[in-house]
Order: structure tokens, then C-alpha cells, then sequence
């Protein structure tokens, strides 16, 4: 019976984690909360406390969001019970240049033939 209090309080310690990875060129920023009843735990925004991990001279290639809203069905059920993740994919640049941490900038242009 022990059993359940004991997960419960492990996925709330696991799913409210933040960290950073890097080596000399890449790094990978991540964020999770775990949503309760429209309460987040630890709080605040996951994507937020992910962009504030990522290194000073980067350029993001990837920016991985779960829905946090209240439009959508998916969104909703997602705050009521589940987790709210980001992921911050990218390059670390050693120049000193000003490059913008906007993902928008970075958007890579496709186009397909058949």
C-alpha cells in the first residue's frame, strides 16, 4: 500500500526537473512540469525555464513544446492531468557575435518535388 503514495511522489520529483547538456559544439535544454487540477508543479512556464538554460553563444535549431493551452481539447487535458515538456535542440558558436535566441529567425526552408 506504501506503493502508490511512493510513486506518486517520485513522478512529481522526476516530472518537475530542468537541466542542460552540452559538449563543444551541440547542447540540449529541457524542461518538464507536472500538471494537477491546472496547477503546475514546480510552476511557471516550461519553456521559459528551458530558454534560460541555454548557453550564452547558440544558435537554436529545434524548439520541442507540449500543448499548454485551454483551445484545445488536448491542451485541457493536458493540464488537467500530464506533463508540460520543452526541449531546446542547438549548435554552440565560439564567435562573439550577437546571434538571437528566437527560433523563428532559425526556421530551415524546404521545398519538395515529386
Amino acid at each position: 500500500m506504501r506503493l502508490i503514495p511512493l510513486s506518486i511522489l517520485s513522478l512529481f520529483l522526476v516530472s518537475g526537473c530542468s537541466g542542460l547538456r552540452t559538449t563543444d559544439q551541440t547542447f540540449m535544454a529541457h524542461a518538464e512540469n507536472f500538471n494537477l487540477l491546472f496547477m503546475q508543479i514546480p510552476g511557471g512556464d516550461s519553456q521559459q525555464r528551458a530558454m534560460a538554460l541555454v548557453p550564452e553563444h547558440a544558435q537554436i535549431d529545434t524548439l520541442i513544446s507540449s500543448p499548454n493551452d485551454t483551445t484545445s481539447f488536448i491542451g485541457v487535458l493536458n493540464r488537467i492531468i500530464g506533463i508540460d515538456y520543452t526541449t531546446i535542440n542547438g549548435r554552440i558558436t565560439h564567435n562573439r557575435e550577437k546571434i538571437s535566441k528566437d527560433p523563428v529567425d532559425n526556421h530551415p526552408s524546404s521545398s519538395f518535388q515529386l
